[in-house]
């Protein structure tokens, strides 16, 4: 299962961090109100914090992949 997940964040890395956050969020609400039968509206800004830092690295890790495969391509051209 970690492998699939591994290879479906490589094929689609911001479908995948908003699949996490809204299931961490699903979670994260549903126990909230299981423990203390209420609900903090005021959390959605940690999620949205959250959010932001993972959709930025899963920028920064497509960006790295784009400049890897454009660099393998020019080392294959040159052999």
């Amino acid at each position: 299962m970690f492998n699939k997940w591994n290879h479906f964040y490589d094929e689609h890395p911001y479908r995948s961090v908003l699949i996490a956050v809204a299931v961490s969020s699903v979670l994260g609400i549903l126990i909230e109100y299981i423990v203390n039968r209420d609900f903090i509206g005021s959390a959605i800004y940690g999620t949205i914090f959250y959010t932001m830092i993972l959709l930025f690295q899963a920028k920064r890790c497509v960006k790295k992949m784009k400049n890897r495969n454009e660099h393998s391509k020019y080392t294959e051209r040159a052999r």
